[in-house]
């Protein structure tokens, strides 16, 4: 979210009037928390990288941290809109699909992809509605990521392609047009643990929610 001009004039001015400030804002590149995640990293070269420059999901940095421990090689996962995250867990798990709408974006992941990535373009000439792209491979997920379009839709769908043990992941779940979907996975009795921070090359505080089950492949 930009600042309006009011909120830059009052920026600046803090930081004219409070040198000690501006002095620890400028050696956060060298040190401290955003240096030790990579931020500064993802913010120059406008995409999620750790401090190594590996790929990392857009999710909040606490979720990452959370999910990093707990991946085994044994994990199955479908993804609704590839990336960086399609790199960082097909690095952790055994097998990850992802379903992606531009046909760009799509070639550009597609090149870097591990062998145990399937990377598939949906339009609206396919088979199946968007929401519905997970059908067509008749197998339970142990982890579904939903952080695309349509993500209501594809909620109400995908909780029925978990496995027994299976948890659901919605990035940005504190947007308000997606209560609906959250309203939905409550009520088919998931609990949810919501990891609230920022996001790599980003300042805007958001929230990365994953719904899970007392029995659950991540030991939650």
């Amino acid at each position: 979210m930009s600042l309006s001009l009011k909120e830059k004039v009052n920026t600046i001015f803090y930081f004219i009037t409070h040198p000690s400030a501006l002095k620890m804002v400028l050696s956060l590149s060298e040190s401290g928390y955003l240096r030790d995640e990579g931020w500064f990293k993802s913010f120059d070269l406008k995409q999620p990288l750790d401090r190594y420059s590996n790929p990392i999901p857009w999710f909040t940095y606490p979720a990452i941290e959370f999910l990093r421990e707990r991946l085994k090689k044994d994990m199955c996962v479908f993804e609704y809109g590839c990336g960086n995250s399609t790199l960082f867990f097909s690095e952790r798990v055994n097998e990850i699909i992802s379903v992606e709408t531009n046909f760009d974006w799509y070639n550009k992941i597609k090149q870097k992809l591990n062998s145990n990535c399937n990377l598939i373009i949906y339009n609206e000439k396919s088979a199946f509605e968007y929401a519905e792209t997970i059908k067509q491979f008749n197998k339970n997920f142990d982890i579904i990521i939903v952080d695309a379009i349509k993500r209501n839709e594809v909620i109400k769908v995908a909780v029925d392609y978990l496995n027994p043990t299976g948890v659901l992941i919605l990035d940005n779940s504190n947007v308000d047009e997606y209560k609906e979907g959250i309203d939905f996975m409550l009520n088919k009795d998931f609990k949810k643990l919501d990891f609230w921070g920022i996001q790599a090359g980003y300042f805007n505080k958001t929230c990365t929610t994953i719904f899970y089950k007392s029995d659950n492949c991540l030991g939650i």
